[in-house]
Formats: structure tokens, sequence, C-alpha cells
């Protein structure tokens, strides 16, 4: 197999290590326009490091270093099987790439888009042989998450996702499909997490810091702030039209108002700025957000609840894979029955009342007992 890689900024990188790392006999073909002989160097670097200290042997080390290149040319992606585009969130740019791609590469050749807030369709308007053309996204950073969605369209065909399925087990994840209005659906429930923290931070009084140790043992890993953090206002704050369920967009559209506040205040729009903006700007308040755990849960499980009625794939997976991506401790299950359905129901029920938004309209108990009591899972 021969994969292309377009774009070379820090996605592009995770998913060239990935795949590179895990995949035997295949080769790599990255579109770098500005630092293609810098980033090979960086590369063997690597290898070189791994060969000294016994972890490739001559051998392997010879089959890598010559299973790759890094180049400027696009046309040099032209025997490809696949190829994964991981640039800015431009529409103009993603779509003028594959105008130019689907004159290069062959007419079987996968064209995937990395894409977390561009509407999919609209970036492969007027692409041949669109049965090939699909969303394949990753979350940053890639070793982290387990689990990569595919955003398909209507006219992807089931070879294609078999082969990008096989494509993601290969690499030590697990594929999540999606179509419609649930493209990107993953990222759209951690864009929501954040967005109730920014909610709760303001609802509580309370510093960023001190939301987050609130809510510690929910996110003991990766804070919601940090996340935030990593991802950076400018891109978080970008396009909440990008997702396409009617009920979370009134949460979204405040948390991206909230944010752009906070640009407009001379917070950094890049990564890893606002937890160093927001730590010189507040003091520890003292105020207790003991309820903050709750009001969290409540959202991340009744978002989960309504599109598990909706969704028509594997539920058992999505389940697992929304917990994995916004970093729960638990299984959301496990959080299901700590609660009990009353008191999550009271708090989404306080949360309606006070914004009014539709995100916290709920289902009866028996779906949430199908879909989230332990002895249904």
């Amino acid at each position: 197999m021969h994969i292309g890689i377009i774009g070379y900024g820090k996605m592009g990188r995770d998913i060239f290590a990935l795949f590179f790392d895990k995949l035997k006999n295949t080769e790599f073909t990255v579109l770098d326009v500005v630092g293609a002989e810098e980033n090979k160097a960086a590369v063997m670097k690597t290898l070189g490091k791994s060969l000294k200290r016994k972890k490739l042997t001559e051998e392997e080390y010879s089959l890598k270093s010559e299973s790759f290149r890094f180049t400027d040319n696009i046309s040099e992606l032209s025997d490809c099987d696949v190829v994964i585009e991981a640039v800015f969130e431009d529409m103009k740019v993603k779509k003028d790439i594959y105008s130019k791609l689907a004159d290069i590469v062959s007419d079987k050749c996968l064209l995937l888009t990395n894409t977390s807030s561009l509407d999919i369709s609209e970036i492969f308007s007027g692409i041949p042989n669109r049965e090939r053309c699909f969303g394949l996204h990753f979350f940053y950073p890639v070793k982290l998450t387990g689990y990569v969605e595919l955003n398909i369209l209507e006219e992807t065909s089931a070879e294609c996702i078999e082969t990008a399925k096989q494509l993601i087990i290969s690499a030590g994840k697990r594929p999540v499909v999606f179509s419609g209005e649930y493209h990107i659906y993953l990222n759209q429930i951690l864009a929501c997490a954040v967005s109730q923290a920014i909610y709760l931070h303001k609802k509580y009084g309370v510093s960023v810091a001190e939301l987050d140790k609130a809510l510690s043992e929910l996110f003991p890993v990766v804070s919601i702030f940090e996340v935030l953090d990593s991802v950076g206002l400018g891109l978080m704050s970008g396009n909440p039209d990008g997702f396409r369920i009617a009920r979370n967009k009134e949460l979204l559209v405040y948390g991206c108002g909230e944010m752009k506040k906070w640009i407009a205040e001379g917070c950094p729009e890049g990564t890893l700025s606002f937890l160093d903006f927001m730590a010189e700007k507040e003091t520890e308040t003292g105020k207790s957000c003991d309820g903050a755990e709750l009001d969290m849960t409540a959202l991340i499980l009744n978002e989960t609840v309504n599109a598990l009625d909706e969704y028509s794939g594997d539920k058992s997976l999505l389940a697992e894979a929304a917990a994995d991506t916004v970093g729960t401790a638990e299984k959301l299950c496990f959080y299901y029955e700590k609660y009990g359905y009353d008191a999550v129901i009271s708090a989404l029920g306080k949360l309606k009342n006070e914004t009014g938004f539709n995100i916290y309209n709920y289902k009866e108990k028996e779906i949430w007992d199908k879909y989230l009591a332990k002895e249904n899972n």
C-alpha cells in the first residue's frame, strides 16, 4: 500500500507517525511545502535512535529508511492508494487540493479529509468518483485516543469504507462510522463538553483552575480546559455551524461566543495559551462548585443517550467512543448507576431552566435504562 499525507503540521505529523510506526510493507509520500528536507532529516534521526537502541534491526532500519519521502510537489502523490489531507481548516484550500489531486491519482485512490468542522460533502463537491471520498477524522494528540471517525457520504462505497476500516484497525485504532448530520460526531460531543465547562465556569463563578479541580475525578487524565488549551481558542471557536445536530447548537454557539470574548480580551488564539492567560487573569475564589461534576456528567450522559437512540450503527461502540473522546475515568454506565436517573434528570431540568438550551431536553427512563443500565451493557 502507498499512503499519501497532505500537510505536516501537528496533525499531519501525528497521522504520519501512527501509520509509519504501525504498518509494514507500506510506502509513504508526505506533501510538505515548507519543510520537506528538514522533516525528512528529523524522521531519519528518529530511525537512527531506534537502531542504536536496538528497537530496529539493520534490515528494518534499511526498509523504513527507503519507505518514505517528503516532497513539495503534489504530482508525486500520483501512485498513492490512499491520500489523507490534514491541512488547516479552510474550505477553499481543501477544495483546491482535491481538485488538483483528482487529476493526479487513479480513480480508485481513496481521498480522505481529516477536517474537524467543515462540510465534508462540500469539500468534495465536483470531485469525480465520489464513492472513494469521505472524512477520516483523527483526534489530537493521535496517540491518546483509541477511536477514529469515518464520516461517509451518501455515495461512499461499502468497499471503500471497509478498506478504511482495515487501515485504521491495522494502526491499532477503532473506526466509528457516521453519516449525514452526525458527521464528526465525536468531535461534537467533545465541543459540547468544552462549552458546558465554559458555562459552569460562569454559573459557579469560580476560576478555571478551581473548576478543573472539581472535575478532576471525572476527567483524571486530561481536563476539559486542557483540551481547550491544546486545540486553541482560534480553532475551537471558529465554526459552530459546522456541527449540524440542532439540539446542540445553542450550547455550542454560547461556548464559541465566550471564547471569542476571551480572544478580544487578549488571549492568543493558538495552542497552549488559554490556561496561562486565565491563570494571569483569575485568582482562586474559594467558592464551592460541588454540583459541577453532576452538571457535566448529566450533559455527557444525556447527549450520548440522545445520540444512541438515533444512531443506526454499533451502539455499544459509540458509547465507548464517546466516553473515550471526552476522557471520563469510567464507562458511562458507571456514572448512570452512581447518580441515578432522578438526580441526573433533576440536574438537566435546572440547566434547561437556567439557559433554555435544547441540549438539556431528556428522554424517558426506559430509554436511559436501555442504553446505560449496567444489566443491559
